[in-house]
């Protein structure tokens, strides 16, 4: 007989935090009911074994051992390369402390015209000695859920960094009808495990319980599967949530096709290509349609005065997708997914996106002679703040885009045909977007006293590059060289040296901006570290590198990045000097093009160095920093 690989890291018991006053019972989880797959013909069957019918687990099988909760504060880690930088208001920036995110509640209706649902987050206070402390709850737009996610840590409503989980590394799910179910937290048994140190119940969350490979189960909140995997952007979610799928259609949609064959997407301009897998199958495939309406019928039957409701969700395709993400080993077959980071994409029709171009010719102007644009900031520039609770609907319909964590596409791609509709007339001039120093999601109320609109969106992820695997090697390095090596942080001339929050890039241009105060070319984003090396100051500059991929003929997708040197160099430790010679070295940038080059740079000592050789591992240039500090310090 057959059998597929067995389902990575295994484990009964997950490590114990020393001195954490909470108590909690790590369980088995029953299996609520048995999984069958009628009509299933195919090779994908033979990854999933026979389901133990239910009489085997009429109660749950404790652990013994020691008590445990599984956010573990000890294990935080820095923001990645690229997180975004969002600074989101009260009551959120007004808490105090550290707060960790562990928990998605119930939804309610935003009483507030214009604006979105509301769900609550579960946080806990984190203390100096690393122990978790008491429960704050707090509600928050559905829109910013992608961003609160379970083990991110938050500081004066900042992004600080995030508890390191279990990994699920990319696993194969039965979606086909009659093979996945509902359960609830209370009846999964979270409320012993890793709910169970919560003063608030949230036993009636709904999770959906999906069978894995290898005979496993895989357990994914419904309100983190419907808020990262229906679709990327958030305003796909608060608007099936808010108003339904024909809403969604007017907005995203300029036209319909008449062709019931064809699965073309007659998309407007500022929709991304990105939304077209859901999209299409939303609109044009029956399961998917039907299930919709039943999310958004179901929502606002709900929705009550006074009450919160739990969110049921169902997997909006069928068939033996793979899933990937973070979160924790329940026991040896169970895994909480509390962090989705990738899915794949169904098989099906090829998907046509067209949008309409304007024709060379003359013509008359459209859109009244003008079109909005976004003129968003560069990605860790912006300082605006985001409103938690979407207190007040935004002013103008036209959002900035604001980044939640990325989401990796597996597999192959859903094959897109990209054509255009040519149509008379031309396009008006442009007029900025949003600048509001306030975002908030939902529809613009055009008083002029609402803040800017706001967009979630999660980028496509892609491997670690060059600039953030250096970065990475460096935090690894301050504890693998304590005493050697120490202080990581990164620098830029505005916040100086920090060693918290979302890093920030510094901006450097040979074109000055506009009188508009916009750059007519994108400026070049360098990155900078800070060490403290054998007591002095040593600085790493990188130059940001964007991600390129290409699809191969079998569907593939094959990532790569442009190549670029990097710099070392030891600055002195007064911030005006640093400040100075730092100038110096972007204008040597500029004049070489944009590039690092091997010659002079600085006026201090520096080297110039390529990104070889490449490990494995959590210190990928762990040999080129070596390599290149005692030139600068002295023997290492």
């Amino acid at each position: 007989m057959e059998t597929c690989e067995s389902f990575p890291h295994q484990r009964h018991y997950i490590e114990a935090i020393r001195g954490l006053k909470i108590h909690a019972l790590l369980v088995q989880i029953p299996l609520i009911s048995p999984l069958k797959m009628p009509g299933i013909r195919r090779y994908s069957e033979r990854c999933f074994a026979s389901r133990p019918s239910p009489e085997h687990h009429k109660a749950p099988l404790s652990v013994s051992g020691p008590s445990v909760f599984m956010l573990d504060p000890r294990k935080i880690s820095k923001p990645g390369i690229g997180s975004s930088n969002l600074h989101f208001g009260k009551p959120l920036a007004t808490a105090g402390g550290v707060l960790v995110v562990c928990w998605h509640g119930g939804l309610v209706k935003n009483h507030t015209p214009n604006t979105v649902p509301l769900a609550e987050v579960i946080l806990k206070t984190v203390h100096p000695d690393g122990v978790l402390g008491s429960t704050r709850k707090m509600d928050a737009a559905i829109s910013h859920l992608g961003s609160l996610r379970p083990g991110s840590v938050w500081k004066n409503g900042r992004l600080i960094g995030e508890i390191k989980m279990e990994t699920l590394d990319a696993t194969i799910v039965n979606l086909n009808p009659g093979t996945w179910d509902w359960v609830t937290a209370e009846s999964a048994g979270l409320l012993e495990s890793y709910l169970s140190s919560l003063s608030i119940r949230q036993g009636g969350s709904w999770l959906i319980q999906m069978r894995a490979e290898g005979g496993k189960t895989i357990l994914v909140p419904c309100v983190e599967f419907f808020t990262r995997c229906y679709g990327h952007s958030s305003e796909t979610n608060w608007l099936l949530a808010t108003y339904g799928l024909e809403e969604i259609q007017k907005r995203y949609l300029y036209g319909v096709d008449p062709d019931p064959e064809a699965w073309i997407l007659k998309l407007k301009r500022r929709v991304s290509s990105r939304e077209a897998p859901f999209l299409a199958h939303a609109i044009f495939d029956e399961y998917t349609n039907d299930l919709c309406k039943r999310l958004h019928n179901s929502l606002q039957a709900d929705f009550k005065p006074g009450k919160k409701t739990f969110i049921k969700v169902e997997p909006w395709f069928t068939g033996f997708p793979t899933i990937e993400g973070r979160g924790y080993w329940l026991n040896a077959n169970t895994f909480l997914l509390l962090n989705v980071d990738g899915m794949s994409q169904p098989d099906g029709y090829p998907i046509i996106v067209e949008r309409q171009d304007y024709a060379a010719e003359g013509g008359a102007e459209t859109e009244d002679g003008r079109r909005p644009y976004i003129q968003n900031p560069p990605p860790g520039s912006s300082n605006v703040i985001v409103s938690l609770i979407d207190d007040e609907a935004p002013d103008s319909d036209t959002p900035r885009i604001v980044h939640n964590p990325p989401f990796r596409t597996l597999g192959t791609r859903r094959k897109i045909i990209r054509r255009k509709e040519v149509i008379s007339g031309r396009r008006g001039d442009a007029i900025p977007g949003s600048d509001r120093n306030t975002l908030a999601p939902g529809d613009a109320r055009g008083n002029g006293r609402g803040g800017g609109k706001s967009e979630f969106v999660s980028p496509e992820a892609v491997p670690d590059g060059s600039l953030a695997q250096m970065w990475q090697t460096c935090i690894s390095l301050s504890a693998t060289l304590d005493g050697y090596i120490s202080e990581v942080g990164w620098y830029t001339r505005h916040a100086g040296f920090q060693t918290e929050g979302v890093a920030e890039y510094e901006y450097i241009s040979a074109v000055p901006p506009g009188k508009d105060g916009v750059f007519k070319r994108a400026p070049k984003r360098i990155f900078v570290i800070r060490m403290t090396v054998a007591g002095r100051h040593v600085y790493i500059l990188e130059i940001f590198r964007k991600p390129r991929s290409s699809t191969t003929d079998d569907g593939a997708i094959k990532h790569y990045e442009d190549g670029y040197r990097g710099l070392m160099v030891m600055l002195p430790s007064r911030k005006t000097d640093v400040d100075l010679e730092l100038g110096v070295i972007f204008q040597n940038i500029l004049r070489h093009g944009g590039r690092i080059k091997d010659t002079k740079m600085s006026n201090y000592p520096h080297a110039t160095f390529v990104h070889r050789p490449r490990d494995d591992g959590p210190e990928p240039f762990k040999k080129v920093i070596l390599n290149n500090l005692p030139s600068l310090v002295g023997p290492v």
